[in-house]
């Protein structure tokens, strides 16, 4: 029987680590996302991110929520899914790996191929500092984007339509992420206590 539960165990050789963390708008929470890693038999590592706020900004409302599902095997990209919505406005982008090492990704009703291979992206930020620190891939959007270090622990990404992306880690946990577009002041997520 001990034998039984110790083929159990290697069989099922999963870890898997959940974060949350709340949405901050001038103060005021204004959603919540949760993100889950889970690694499988040392090769395979699954993230799956879940995020839904809504904000009531001049007299509008903006709902946003996020969704990724997102496969790593052998430390490179596999697969990614992730949507978003705005909303009515929703956007798709899906990421698979091709036999020759290659990505086909769709993002909409566009499609592309996709060179070199992607091993740190987004997804891994709320997880661990940056694994290269001039750049950093955007499951989302689909594409590198340009990062940054600019202290100890802080890291600087350009996202796109104006948005800028401030990373602030603390013996190397995510402490804050802080979205700023222009003056229209910043969203915080912050880890839940």
């Amino acid at each position: 029987m001990r034998y039984f539960f110790l083929f159990l165990l290697l069989a099922n050789n999963s870890f898997s680590q959940k974060l949350g963390f709340d949405i901050f708008l001038f103060g005021n929470k204004i959603g919540q996302s949760s993100i889950e890693k889970t690694i499988k038999n040392d090769s395979i590592t699954s993230y799956t991110l879940q995020s839904n706020s809504e904000a009531h900004i001049f007299f509008t409302t903006r709902k946003i929520s996020l969704h990724y599902d997102i496969v790593y095997k052998n430390s490179l990209l596999f697969s990614s899914y992730s949507e978003h919505n705005r909303n009515d406005e929703r956007h798709t982008t899906t990421i698979n790996r091709q036999q020759n090492n290659t990505y086909l990704m769709k993002r909409d009703a566009e499609a592309f191929c996709l060179k070199p291979e992607i091993d740190c992206s987004t997804v891994k930020l709320f997880f661990a500092e940056p694994c290269n620190t001039q750049h950093i891939f955007s499951e989302r959007l689909g594409e590198w984007r340009p990062l940054k270090k600019t202290g100890e622990g802080t890291y600087e990404a350009d996202m796109k339509e104006g948005i800028t992306y401030y990373y602030h880690y603390k013996n190397g946990k995510l402490m804050e992420l802080e979205m700023k577009k222009g003056l229209l002041g910043s969203v915080y997520l912050r880890p839940k206590y």
